[in-house]
This record gives C-alpha cells, structure tokens and sequence, in this order.
C-alpha cells in the first residue's frame, strides 16, 4: 500500500506561481508554500487513494499508528513541504524544544533544505557575524540587521541544516523543499518593512533574542540524525527496498514511474508504511526521509 498525500497551500506576503508551474498544483499564483506530509493542527495533508482516502494525516497517525510502526511521539515528528520565494523571506529564526514548549506548547524547530529550482546569482541567509546578542539588537534598532548577515551562493542541488537558534532567510528567486519538526513557530527579526493588508507583519525581537546562537558564522556540516534522515536518489528501472520501522516519506523531484504498481510523477508526496517491501520502477529521482 503506497499513500498518495494532497499538500495544503499556504498564499504568502512573499509567494509566487512556480509550485503551479513546476508542480501542476491546484494553487493559486501567491503560494509560498505546499504542506506535503503534515500531520500540523495549522494544516494536515490528505490522503488521495486507497482504503483510508479522505482522511488527513494528523486522522491517519492519530487512529492507525500502526502504519507508522507505533511511533512512541503523540504527535507525527516531522513536516515535509514546497516553498517558492518569489521574493525575499523575513529574516527569523526558530525555538529550539525547550523554549518553544514553555512559550509556544509546541515542538522547536530545525530544519534542512535541498534546493530544487533558483534563479542566476540567488544567494540564501545563514548565521551571522554579531558577536553577542546586543550587537544584533542594535543592528535591528538602527535598521542595518541586513549587514550582519552570512550571504551564501546558492544552485540546484545544495542541501543545508538550518538547526534550531540559527538566523536564516531564504531569498528571492528560490523554490525548495524543507523537511523540519513539526512546528509552525517563526521568530521574525526584521521584514523589509514589508507590508501585508496594510499592515506591517509582526516581528517578535525579544524571543528571537532569547534563542539566537552566538556566535554563528559557520555553516552547519552535520544533518540532524537524531531527530530525521534524508536523502536524494534516482531510481532507474526495477529496484526493490524496504521501508524504515517507522515507515518512508518522498517527494518526487523529476521523471516519472510507479512504486508498489502506484503511478508516481514530479511533485508528488507519498507516504509508505512501516517495514512494507515495495518496488520502484521508472526513471525518477526522489527525496526520501524517515523519522527517529
């Protein structure tokens, strides 16, 4: 039994038409973003086919847990989505667990990103160059926070950890997937001044001061293996594998094939239950990802 899931759309200040173009989805031309495996109160994906079509995720893991191999979390770890920055993200930065469980009653949040589409000399943010808290206090008072900030080249196919307290943005001109804990937590800094329905967006200094890492100037190597794995793969042909105990999440990146007699094509999110044995066929490349 292969799970096909149906993203939820999230319109965005910064949204644009690229996961319509890219993906063919049933959004509008303001997306920022595709929750493809969410399992969120804030949105859960659907399941599109088979016995359990109609339920959402968060109904699924709730009433079968046995799908997701009697994972021990009351709530599904992980949320795997699109986001296509057709202009600049504000600069934030997210809780790590034990702050966002007192202040937020929520999961923290870190993250990991694998560009799939970026227009010619985009860059993305990343950790800084402040060499305490107050430093970035000023920079924000005085309106020159943009400064500080780590600018990194970016193409097709870099892959980054964002890990909870690092300062981050991702520019305009980007399209990525995101694989993160289940949180929906975003500390905003500094927004361009940016206006939504008139109004400036929210920014939330003071907590974000209370989680920044100092100092962060470096980029992080290590994927964080004690929360999720990832990896990307091509399939060619027949191959055939086996899922996690706790069961397998893809996306499909490029081309087209079936898994388990299941079509599959670019844009797609599936979800496949714990231990099954499946086979791939096709020419196709996949984002795959399991959660500890």
């Amino acid at each position: 039994m292969v799970i096909k899931l149906q993203p939820i759309f999230f319109d965005k200040v910064w949204g644009g038409h690229k996961l319509k173009k890219m993906y063919h989805y049933d959004c509008s031309d303001h997306c920022g973003e595709a929750w493809g495996i969410s399992a969120h109160e804030h949105g859960s994906s659907v399941v599109m086919n088979g016995l359990y079509k109609g339920l959402t995720l968060r109904e699924l893991y709730a009433n079968h847990r046995e799908l997701f191999g009697n994972h021990p979390s009351d709530e599904f770890p992980v949320l795997i989505k699109v986001i296509d920055a057709n202009d600049d993200l504000s600069i934030q930065v997210h809780p790590h667990d034990l702050y966002a469980k007192i202040h937020e009653q929520s999961l923290g949040k870190t993250e990991c990103w694998i560009i799939l589409d970026t227009d010619e000399n985009t860059e993305i943010v990343i950790g800084h160059k402040a060499e305490d808290k107050e430093e970035i206090r000023q920079a924000i008072d005085l309106n020159y926070l943009e400064l500080l900030m780590n600018r990194f080249p970016i193409q097709k196919g870099d892959q980054f950890n964002i890990y909870a307290g690092t300062i981050h943005a991702i520019c305009k001109g980007t399209v990525l997937l995101e694989i993160q804990q289940s949180s929906d937590v975003t500390y905003r800094l500094y927004d361009y001044n940016r206006l939504d329905n008139g109004k400036p967006r929210e920014l939330h200094v003071e907590k974000a001061l209370d989680v920044i890492k100092v100092p962060d100037s470096e980029l992080a190597k290590d994927k964080p293996t004690s929360l999720f794995d990832y990896h990307i793969k091509e399939n060619h042909n027949n191959t055939e594998h086996a899922a996690d105990v706790y069961g397998d999440f893809l996306f499909i990146t490029e081309g087209n094939g079936t898994i388990k007699d299941t079509p599959v094509t670019k844009g797609d999110f599936l979800f496949i239950p714990a231990n099954l044995h499946y086979e791939m066929q096709g020419t196709f490349e996949y984002f795959i990802a399991s959660i500890k």
